[in-house]
């Protein structure tokens, strides 16, 4: 939760230093996208940035979501996205763009990885047991940060646009691993 308040404030500051030009404009926008049975549906708001003569920008997001996900054991794993994003491209009738983002979720919870953790253990009644250890020789092989690297495409209708994408996700947790890493996907937007 320590990136969600730095997070808002940073996109309140960079829409207010840009609220005079026309070529800045925070969004709303749903987005599905899917590999076989494995399926990311998510809400989110954004904020595009460019230059008024070459159309050339970027663009900040952050959405919620849910996602349902096949694992290398054929499980299906069901949690909550809570992803920020940023796209750099081509913003016009037309865009091409590519993009990167991050499990914000997953990111801030993983300042336990690097701690040492108490443990307070009682044996019986009369003994009682208390120290630290270093869970560094415990931790899973499968603990890298959820994140996406991707290129997308889309045509505006005005204050709406479609686009599609495509997705290298990398996708895991403590016990288990996404059976699919590319998922492709579209994602409505409305502009204000």
């Amino acid at each position: 939760m320590k990136l969600f308040p730095l997070t808002i404030c940073v996109l309140v500051s960079l829409y207010s230093m840009n609220s005079k030009a026309d070529d800045t404009a925070p969004s709303v926008f749903v987005t599905h996208e899917m590999n076989g049975d494995s399926a990311i549906t998510s809400v989110g708001v954004g904020m595009t940035f460019k230059d008024h003569h070459s159309n050339f920008g970027a663009n900040v997001s952050m959405s919620l979501g849910n996602a349902e996900i096949v694992t290398s054991k054929f499980h299906v794993e069901d949690y909550l996205a809570w992803e920020l994003g940023a796209k750099i491209g081509y913003f016009s009738d037309i865009s091409l763009y590519l993009e990167a983002g991050v499990d914000l979720g997953e990111l801030i919870g993983r300042d336990h990885l690097d701690e040492d953790r108490y443990h307070d253990h009682s044996f019986n009644d009369n003994d009682h047991h208390d120290h630290y250890h270093n869970d560094y020789e415990y931790r899973p092989i499968n603990d890298s940060l959820d994140a996406y690297i991707g290129i997308g495409g889309g045509i505006n209708f005005g204050h709406a646009q479609l686009n599609g994408h495509v997705r290298l996700r990398q996708i895991d947790s403590e016990d288990w691993s996404a059976l699919d890493d590319v998922y492709s996907g579209v994602t409505l937007t409305l502009s204000f």
